[in-house]
Order: C-alpha cells, then structure tokens, then sequence
C-alpha cells in the first residue's frame, strides 16, 4: 500500500509541475509567485547564498537591466548565475559563468551583447549573446593585476562602460598586501572592441597603485574618465590623484585631476562617480567626504556643494557618505548613503546625520531644487525618461526594516510616485525604457536579533 501510495504520489507531482510548466513555461516554475496586489508584483528564487550580516560593510549583490528589445530583464547574481527572465517573469535562458561572483554589467547599445565582469580567481570579463546566453569571448583580469590566492586576493572586473562603437572599457582591480603589512592596490584600465580584440591597457607598463572603482566614457569628447577610492594615501603611492582623463582611442593619459580633501578626511574618494553629461560638457560626482562636484569635461571645479557636512558629534566625526553623481536633463543629480562614523566604519555613530540616504538635485548653475529622503540606503539608481528608480537597502543605524523596496521619483519635483517593498534590502534596481515596469534584486540578511529576513529574489513589479 504504501508503494501504491508513494507512485500515485510522484505522478501527482510530476503532472503538477507539468501544468506548471505549461502555465510558466519555466522549468522551475515553482520560482515564480505573483500576487494580485501589483505593488507586490512577481518574485522569482534566484537560488541560496550565504545571509550575511545586516550591519557589516560588504554585501550581497546582485545585477539587473531591462533588455528593450526583448521587453525582458537581465539578472546577474553572486552565485555567478546569469538570466534572462520575460516581463512576466518567464526564464528565458541561464548561463552558469564559473566560481566567482557576477559585479559589472553592461550592454551593447543594439542590445545583442552583455558585457559581465566577475570577482573570483580568474576575474573574467564576459561577453555573451543576448539571444541564447552562449559566451562569446572572454578576458582574464588576473593577467593584468594579477591573483593570490592564498590571501584569497582575487582579481575584480569592478565596471564596465560602453561607447557608441560598442568599445568596451573595463576597470580591473584587486587588493595587495605591501611591505608594510598594510593594504595596497593592483589597478588596470583595459579597452576592447565589441568582438573582443584589445585596444589598449592604462597604465601600459605598470598598476594603477590604489583602488579604481569606476569609469565613464563619452563620445562627444572622446574621454574616458576613471576614478580612485583609496580612502588613505601612502607615501610610496604613485596615483594619488583622483579623476584621470584617458584619451578613449589611444589610451593614453591626457590630464589627471587632485581634488582637495576636508578635514578630518585625508583623501577624496569617489566610488559610483564620476559620470558624463550625454553632451560630454560636464562631469558630476559625489565625494565619500559628502560633498557633491560639478566640472567640466577637463576635471575643472565649477561648484561644489556640501550635501553632507561632517561633523564632530560626541568626540566622534560623523557623515553621511556621497556615492553616486549623475549630469543628467532634469539636473545634477547627487546621493548620499548611510551615517558612519570616521574612525571605524563600522563602530556605531551617537545621531544619524541629516542628510543620509538622501537624493540630491540641482539646477547647472548650481542652485538647488530639491531633496528626496529615503529611510535606508541608496544602494543604486536609474533613469527613465523625467523619473529615477533607486533601491532602497539597509539603515544600519536604525534597522527600519519597512524602508526596503524599489521607489519611483519624479525628477521634476523630488515627489515619490512609487514605493514596492521588499522583505529584506533591495540591492539593485533598473526601470523599463517606457518607466512601465521596475525590476531589483532583493538579499537576505541576519538582524543584530538574529532573524533572517528576506531571500535572494527579483522583483519584477508594473506601475
């Protein structure tokens, strides 16, 4: 009897995921859960990974675009997964990348190739067909700055831009130990054509000794621009500097940029800037310091704004943190992420700063329009016509765990449109070309209390 029963079981189960399937077309469908709340819109399992600490300074991650050719969504996980779901959250395809850790992402403006840079021992930078996930070349980063494995230093495709041709530009880097004891920096900036023969690598003959997080490029005036993000500079450091202007064909240096720091900060450090006006006119970025930067495409400041002041409260220096900076039609657009304490990142702060989690927009002239104030941090931000989509992550000060989700705002006014919430932090978000549809990867994470809350989902959710 119970064999009959197990058999009648399995057949069960196998018909139902037969209609599942028939339903989802998805062969995991039971991945796939939508509600008739379109603020909840459609969740899909993008597999287990470690819940990492809620409070901690790295995080999980996670990559998505919207794909307008294919009115589909590109995900890319730290499982080193890569997808392609329908805007109704059918998979298309999968592609199993290796080991590492999916962090860059960029796409061929006919949207026939994705551009992927991974973190793990080799580093690779990928280029894969849209159509099918086939790759179709790929380039080692640990053959310019290198790998050590036994200090589990491993290689980095940290970003990656596009030009009009499709040339691809590609930030390598990974953390070195140096004669003191101390951390140091093996960077490279490398060119390639869409096909994948390289055009060019900066520095030609050496690293870049400190921590390039990010480019931009741009046709207009036929600049690459790279930024540093060593927060502490060392004597024997060579690229202390911290925009360099990079001639896109040639690869080779035009100009390279310092700007001043603030006390009690050493160093201005830009990490999710700076980033072009589509004119290629001006340059916008936000500094660690809290500032906000406008220049011109030479690296000249013409103004500079304090979006957050740091400020001595209790013996301890406080600020909220400038990541991102955008030169885009409606203005120049600034945010800021959490309050940290200068001392160690990581140890509490006695207020939250003002201005954390906050996005910035100003005027060209530099008066300002308005601020939009999320209650956790901006961990990523798109646009879309008149309107910006942001992920909304942690508050690591005050664990308001109701702050996750995606938000739509309207560049315009600063009025928040949209708010679809997430159970844990939204790490990463993109919008539809016609601002229809929001897509973000959720992570989950361990509260101070031990819970853990959320799970490692995309979100696809219409407005």
């Amino acid at each position: 009897m119970s064999k009959v029963k197990g058999s009648l079981a399995l057949i069960i189960l196998i018909i139902s995921w037969l209609a599942m399937f028939w339903l989802t077309g998805s062969r995991t469908p039971w991945q796939i859960f939508s509600a008739g709340d379109k603020n909840a819109g459609i969740s899909i399992y993008l597999g287990d990974i470690p819940s990492e600490n809620y409070d901690r300074m790295g995080f999980t991650k996670g990559l998505v675009k919207y794909i307008a050719n294919e009115n589909a969504w590109l995900a890319g996980t730290d499982r080193g997964e890569l997808f392609l779901f329908s805007n109704d959250g059918k998979q298309i395809w999968k592609r199993s990348l290796g080991i590492g850790k999916l962090v860059s992402m960029s796409v061929s403006n006919d949207e026939s190739i994705a551009f992927v840079g991974e973190q793990s021992p080799a580093g690779n930078l990928y280029a894969i067909d849209l159509a099918g996930g086939d790759i179709l070349w790929r380039f080692s980063a640990a053959e310019v700055v290198g790998v050590d494995p036994g200090k589990r230093s491993y290689p980095s495709i940290v970003h990656i831009c596009v030009d009009g041709d499709d040339n691809v530009y590609a930030n390598a880097y990974r953390f070195v130990t140096v004669k003191d004891g101390s951390r140091g920096y093996n960077g490279k900036a490398v060119a390639f054509t869409k096909k994948g023969d390289k055009l060019w690598q900066f520095p030609d003959n050496e690293n870049i000794d400190s921590w390039i997080n990010w480019c931009d490029v741009n046709d207009n005036n036929g600049k690459l621009v790279l930024s540093t993000s060593a927060y502490e500079i060392r004597p024997d450091m060579k690229y202390r500097d911290t925009m360099y202007f990079i001639n896109k064909k040639t690869g080779q240096l035009i100009n390279s940029v310092a700007v001043p720091p603030v006390d009690p900060f050493e160093n201005t450090v830009m990490r999710g800037s700076p980033n072009f006006s589509k004119d290629g006119k001006f340059l916008a970025a936000a500094c660690s310091d809290g500032r906000g930067l406008l220049f011109d495409n030479d690296g000249k400041i013409l103004w500079q704004r304090e979006l957050s002041k740091p400020t001595q409260v209790g013996g301890a220096w406080i600020n909220a943190s400038g990541r991102d900076g955008f030169a885009v039609t409606e203005g120049v657009v600034f945010t800021t992420i959490n309050t940290f304490n200068r001392e160690n990142w990581q140890l509490p702060t006695p207020v939250e700063h003002p201005s954390n989690n906050s996005m910035y927009v100003f005027n060209y002239d530099g008066t300002f329009k308005y601020k939009y104030r999320a209650l956790g941090t901006m961990e990523a931000i798109e646009f879309a016509g008149k309107l910006a989509a942001c992920a909304v992550g942690r508050n690591v000060r005050t664990h308001n765990y109701a702050a996750h989700g995606a938000v739509v705002v309207d560049l315009q006014t600063g009025s928040e449109l949209d708010f679809f919430h997430t159970e844990g932090p939204l790490q990463t978000v993109a919008i539809s070309n016609d601002a229809k549809s929001v897509a973000g990867i959720e992570a989950p994470a361990v509260t101070p209390e031990g819970k853990i809350i959320g799970a490692y989902r995309l979100h696809i959710w219409q407005r």
